[in-house]
């Protein structure tokens, strides 16, 4: 009986365990001097889904600085949500990262980032197909957000767009 009340209470651990969902990524902390910049303001007003909700992979080490709903959207937009964030790992590292996460998707370069198109779809992608797109931040940013960036994570070089189902 001892046996069995163990065995029940360790399932029963691991069980309440595995039903914990985990956030897609963390948020950007806001450095000081920077809580009344509107950058700030998208850090403490985005939405975190959890990861089994997007169905593409976290950058490791990636942070949250923005994100979009669908209800956020000009009324016709039919695409999805969207999660903006920024790492510090160089733009070659984050694009390998997707190309060995993402096996049978594509790249194709667009405004000067690679987006990644699900089933190969690599010249264009459907606004309501998930895909994340790989932006060198030094040419992608205004000089003025790069730096506000870079502040609120030293040495960021890229940027990450993340466009998900919310399954």
């Amino acid at each position: 009986m001892k046996i069995f009340l163990q065995l029940t209470i360790v399932v029963a651990g691991l069980t309440s365990a595995m039903l914990v969902a985990e956030p897609y990524a963390p948020k950007a902390a806001i450095p000081a001097g920077m809580e009344e910049s509107y950058l700030a303001e998208g850090i403490r007003q985005a939405a975190i889904p959890e990861t089994d909700q997007v169905g593409i992979p976290a950058y490791p080490g990636a942070v949250l600085i923005r994100s979009y709903a669908v209800a956020e959207r000009p009324a016709k937009y039919t695409g999805l949500p969207i999660m903006e964030l920024i790492s510090a790992d160089d733009y070659d590292a984050v694009v390998s990262f997707y190309k060995k996460n993402l096996p049978g998707w594509g790249e194709a370069e667009l405004m000067s980032a690679y987006y990644f198109a699900e089933n190969g779809n690599i010249n264009f992608f459907k606004p309501e197909e998930p895909h994340a797109g790989v932006h060198r931040m030094a040419s992608y940013f205004r000089e003025a957000e790069r730096e506000m960036l870079q502040r609120v994570l030293p040495g960021a070089k890229t940027l990450i767009k993340v466009f998900y189902s919310n399954r």
